[in-house]
């Protein structure tokens, strides 16, 4: 499905800016590619170790994962470019500071610190990408802006090496501070594209987005694997007499390249489980390939496999974890994912330094298939059946069946209303129902609820409008609870005209005539404002409990219709009431449902009900 722009054409994707913070991810990760395979050899040349490069590698890895959360916190709220800015300048200075370094003590601590600017750089970046991509194109441009990193693993990791053989590790830092410098020269010019900063004080469950985790568990255990070969298939390949890491380097990201042109739009279109089936079998092949083979073409072979491997998980899986998450979280939401991008590496890099040591290369690089395993296991245990999974086949499974609603062409008019928490929607839904003489159901629905599912008030209360993220199946008292009010609404709806505020009434009736679905909506701000008026809390609680409260609604929609929350398509009508007020509101609403009824229109968000939009 590609998204539409107002003159009926295909939404862009390949935009200015889309284009510079592209270029802004390749610096980035010309920066970190020349460095990662060199790195070790650096290490070596002051007197370490493979232990000591497993140190290396993890302690820049570590820098990343304990720094990421408060990074995502910061681009929520301090916003992209600064973010970015800081991380670049950072980016710059520690491969300068390498040429200096009086020994391996000095040179980790460098690494390290270098492991936090990164973090920021490509956090930032990762996010901002989000803001500029149409979001029916979002798998396609996240596999598009992840060719910035498969063309530095094809160019940087062979440039590095040729450069450090040739003249040394002085050229080689030089190098890779330059190109920081590039990076920072092109995301400046980057302008702001339609985001808002998030309000909310930094606290540890902030930090983290749970709608992301499964696709970030997932992408843990398949880096393990993936970055362990990254980091000693050059190593690995002088001790048995193959070409230079250089060449596989390049073998990597053409496949990775050709693998996301001809995969891009899969992704948006399919959803994500083949491919994190396939790229985890590619990873197993390459290994096999590359301990049980030692000959060039099972070399090269092995280095298209997990190529290949890359290019499938990692854009879906980035998808997955972004595609589900209001624009205030993307943040939050991009750190958890690399976070566990990161600590797949680190942990990877880490246990084979030791196992090298223990068992030699062969039987390390075997053991690597372990987590390709899990990665595999967990995603079809748990990931395929979470909410942010957008397989369209485990949607519909996991999805229980709206009651049936009556398709008579004199059924009842039903004005459902969608709204934003302290949008005023519940006020406009009464104002409505008294301006039209037809009876209003909002909090009602509890009563009613509670009533016929057996449940108690509170157990209603506490479960509707709202699903739990964490588990991998359906919480039995919120689906209980889902159910009873669909067959409510239907039954309401069927017996006489009426307004219906929330509780997905909109999807519960897709499909019946003479409904009408409106969207009411408001600035963050404004809504903070009326609920601490109304509520009687500070500014700052009234904030977190927006959000909370949308997060929830949006997580609630998706899981049960597989549709986005706020989604245009769904509604007949949306009303910013930071704009008008709620008399002004309910004229526009009567309004419309008036010329509607005179007019005899369909309902045309039905289409999108029913996947034909």
């Amino acid at each position: 499905m590609i998204e539409k722009s107002a003159t009926g054409k295909a939404a862009r994707l390949w935009t200015g800016p889309f284009v510079r913070i592209c270029l802004v991810n390749l610096f980035v990760f010309v920066n970190f590619h020349a460095l990662l395979p060199t790195f070790p050899f650096f290490v070596r040349h002051l007197g370490g170790d493979t232990v000591a490069i497993g140190v290396a590698t993890a302690l820049f890895s570590l820098a990343s994962i304990v720094s990421r959360p408060f990074v995502g916190w910061m681009v929520d709220t301090r916003g992209r470019c600064a973010i970015l800015v800081a991380g670049l300048a950072g980016m710059v200075m520690a491969p300068a500071s390498y040429c200096v370094s009086a020994g391996m003590a000095l040179a980790v601590v460098l690494r390290t610190a270098h492991g936090v600017f990164h973090a920021a750089a490509s956090n930032s970046a990762s996010t901002w990408v989000t803001d500029i991509v149409p979001p029916s194109r979002m798998g396609e441009g996240l596999g598009m802006f992840g060719l910035s990193m498969a063309i530095s693993t094809a160019l940087a990791p062979a440039i590095g090496l040729t450069l450090m053989n040739a003249c040394g590790f002085v050229p080689l830092f030089a190098l890779t501070s330059a190109v920081a410098v590039a990076a920072l020269a092109v995301g400046v010019g980057i302008r702001p594209r339609g985001y808002s900063l998030a309000t909310s004080p930094l606290s540890i469950r902030g930090l983290f987005e749970p709608m992301s985790a499964p696709a970030a568990v997932t992408q843990f255990f398949f880096m393990m694997a993936y970055g362990v070969v990254e980091v000693y298939v050059a190593i690995y390949a002088a001790t048995c007499g193959l070409p230079g890491g250089g060449v596989y380097f390049v073998f990597i990201a053409v496949a990775t390249v050709a693998t996301r042109f001809a995969l891009g739009r899969a992704i948006d279109r399919r959803g994500e489980a083949r491919l994190v089936y396939a790229g985890n079998a590619a990873i197993v092949g390459s290994i096999v390939l590359l301990v049980c083979a030692h000959n060039v073409p099972c070399y090269l072979l092995s280095a298209v496999l997990l190529g290949f491997s890359f290019g499938a998980i990692q854009p879906s899986l980035q998808t997955m974890a972004m595609h589900a998450v209001p624009p205030h979280r993307r943040g939050a939401a991009n750190s958890t994912f690399f976070v566990a991008f990161d600590s797949g590496l680190a942990l990877g890099g880490f246990a084979a330094g030791v196992l090298i040591e223990r068992i030699g290369f062969d039987a390390m690089f075997l053991c690597m298939i372990v987590p390709c395993a899990l990665s595999t296991a967990y995603y079809y245990i748990y990931g395929r059946r979470h909410p942010s999974s957008f397989n369209p086949s485990s949607r519909t499974a996991a999805q229980p069946a709206a009651a049936p609603t009556p398709a008579t062409a004199d059924a009842p008019l039903v004005v459902t209303i969608s709204r934003e928490y302290g949008s005023g929607g519940h006020r406009i839904g009464q104002m409505l129902a008294h301006r039209l003489g037809i009876a209003f159901y909002d909090r009602e629905l509890i009563d009613l609820t509670a009533q016929q599912s057996g449940l108690d008030h509170e157990q209603v209360t506490g479960s509707e409008q709202t699903v739990d993220a964490r588990l991998a199946c359906d919480n039995p008292v919120q689906t209980d609870v889902y159910l009873a009010q669909s067959r409510i609404i239907a039954r309401l709806a069927a017996q006489g005209p009426c307004v219906i505020v929330g509780r997905l009434a909109n999807f519960v009736l897709r499909g019946r005539p003479n409904r009408f679905d409106v969207f009411v909506y408001a600035d963050a701000n404004v809504r903070a404002r009326r609920i601490a008026a109304t509520c009687g809390v500070d500014a700052d609680r009234a904030a977190q409990m927006v959000q909370r409260s949308d997060q929830e609604r949006a997580d609630h929609c998706l899981h049960y219709t597989g549709r986005h929350w706020g989604d245009r398509h769904s509604y007949h009508l949306m009303i910013d009431t930071s704009a008008v007020s709620e008399s002004e509101a309910v004229a526009m609403i009567a309004a419309a449902v008036g010329q509607r009824r005179r007019h005899g229109a369909n309902n045309a968000p039905n289409a999108a009900h029913d996947g034909c939009r």
